[in-house]
């Protein structure tokens, strides 16, 4: 019987190491596979229907008006991103060109991760901290 017992022990601890270890590597990445994050909170269809997701966004969030970041937002231009920092990179410096970059990683499929990361710096680039 003590032996059953010590079995059961040993799989139940084993499996809870398991689970425990898989779930540090979900959260090292960020993945669009899983919910915690929404990388499609943005409409990228058109420039008038992005303006209106961003706006619907910092309402539902409580964020500041977006209406200074939109007001220059570029609508084409000539870009490439090979990864996920080019993207955050390209919208710390140029914050005006988050909605060519999300047109650019869907046409080019490239990874959607690329585009959250560039629309968390295009927040970050018209929302004070201190709010």
């Amino acid at each position: 019987m003590s032996l059953l017992y010590r079995l059961k022990n040993k799989l139940l601890l084993t499996a809870m190491a398991l689970m425990l270890s898989s779930c540090s590597v979900i959260s090292e990445e960020l993945s669009c596979q899983f919910t915690e994050i929404d990388c499609y909170r943005f409409d990228y269809s058109s420039i008038d229907n992005f303006k209106d997701s961003v706006i619907e966004h910092s309402l539902e969030w409580s964020l500041q008006d977006p209406s200074a970041a939109l007001s220059n937002l570029t609508a084409s231009k000539d870009i490439s991103i090979l990864s996920l920092k080019d993207s955050e990179l390209l919208i710390e410096s140029n914050p005006e060109d988050i909605f060519v970059v999300g047109q650019y990683i869907s046409k080019n499929q490239k990874p959607r991760e690329w585009l959250f990361t560039a629309e968390q710096a295009f927040l970050r680039s018209w929302i004070s901290l201190s709010r």
